[in-house]
């Protein structure tokens, strides 16, 4: 095998496939990238089993053939020579050389027949939604999906259409986020759900495009294919909770808050906060009165009075601050509404104006 192509568009290629690869010592192919020629085109994949990428870049092929080397041995090796405009890459007997202006590097490959197919999905229902719309709908929900593996179904975001809208969901039980994204496109009869550790990947593979990317969905397998990547995932196979019943319909208590203001409030607050992140609200519309506190034992304590826009009933209700800071994160308007009912009851935050983004967040006890 014997091919030039540029430094730059390679390297990007190679980062983005060497995430996927792992420290496997049972299967050291996975710990590899296959690199393989296709008349005037190379292509690069990576595999861990659960992930599978797939790039096409442009380059000059000498002779055809293929070889699988380690990614982040070949990432390092792309990453150290900046200068470099173009490669030239020759392969024997599964021998890898780096060829430059001043550099002649060899790297040992391992025999590519081992490679894992990465399986390519052709039935299954079709969507197509633009890329940044993708992005910023996982963006959104993301934080709140479960890190733990006990439960597939909520360590994932769940993607399904309602009307003209792709919904995406993601809630670990202590707190739930759901954005809607306007979608006009192919009806899909059924939700997917995505475990988050892929599809953080998926979001790497896509974040820098702005094109189209088309998603085809069986029981087992998601792929995603733009003009220049693929990527396809396992998808968990289960039914996600039926989280819309726990959304509240209707509240006794609202505030309206300027969200820089809050967030310099709540960045005092966290400093006292206790290992459970805990922050008290004392709000009282009728004395116009937003208290938040917190209290630690071994440091001290910090009150802070608001000044908010607020109506209903007096509540007082904590908090994890930390869930607070994720949401406030995401949200893009200037200001935001926090909506209670009981101090036993989800609060609700919302950006003021935009019916796009929910945000619940559970009470912590006292």
């Amino acid at each position: 095998m014997n091919f030039i192509c540029n430094r730059e568009t390679i390297q990007k290629c190679i980062m983005s496939s060497e995430r996927v690869t792992g420290k496997n010592s049972s299967l050291p192919i996975l710990n590899s990238v296959l690199i393989t020629t296709n008349k005037n085109s190379l292509t690069i994949r990576a595999t861990n089993l659960e992930v599978g990428v797939e790039f096409h870049i442009p380059a000059e092929i000498k002779k055809e053939g293929s070889v699988a080397v380690s990614g982040s041995l070949f990432s390092n090796i792309l990453s150290n020579i900046p200068d470099e405009e173009t490669i030239t890459v020759s392969v024997i007997d599964n021998v890898c050389k780096i060829i430059t202006k001043t550099k002649n590097i060899t790297v040992k490959g391992l025999i590519p027949d081992d490679f894992p197919t990465i399986p390519i999905i052709t039935n299954g229902e079709n969507f197509t939604i633009q890329s940044q719309n993708f992005i910023q709908g996982v963006k959104s929900v993301i934080m709140s999906a479960a890190i733990s593996d006990i439960k597939p179904e909520i360590a994932s975001v769940y993607i399904y259409q309602k009307n003209k809208q792709l919904v995406f969901v993601a809630t670990d039980s202590f707190r739930l986020a759901e954005k809607k994204i306007d979608y006009i496109g192919e009806n899909i009869s059924h939700g997917v759900i995505i475990p988050v550790k892929n599809i953080i990947e998926i979001v790497k593979v896509f974040e820098d495009l702005k094109e189209n990317i088309l998603f085809k969905i069986t029981k087992t397998q998601i792929s995603c294919t733009s003009k220049s990547a693929y990527i396809t995932s396992r998808v968990v196979q289960g039914i996600y909770p039926d989280y819309e019943q726990i959304i509240p319909k209707n509240n006794t208590t609202e505030v309206l808050i300027l969200k820089q203001d809050f967030i310099n409030t709540l960045k005092l607050s966290t400093i006292f906060s206790d290992k459970f992140n805990k922050i008290q609200f004392i709000i009282n519309p009728q004395q116009k009165k937003c208290l938040i506190s917190t209290k630690n034992s071994d440091i001290g304590e910090t009150e802070s009075n608001l000044t908010v826009n607020m109506s209903g009933e007096p509540i007082e209700i904590s908090l994890n601050g930390k869930h607070i800071f994720d949401c406030l994160n995401v949200i893009s308007e200037d200001s935001i509404t926090i909506q209670f009912n009981e101090s036993n009851k989800p609060a609700v935050i919302r950006g003021v104006g935009d019916n796009s983004f929910i945000y619940l967040t559970m009470p912590l006890t006292k």
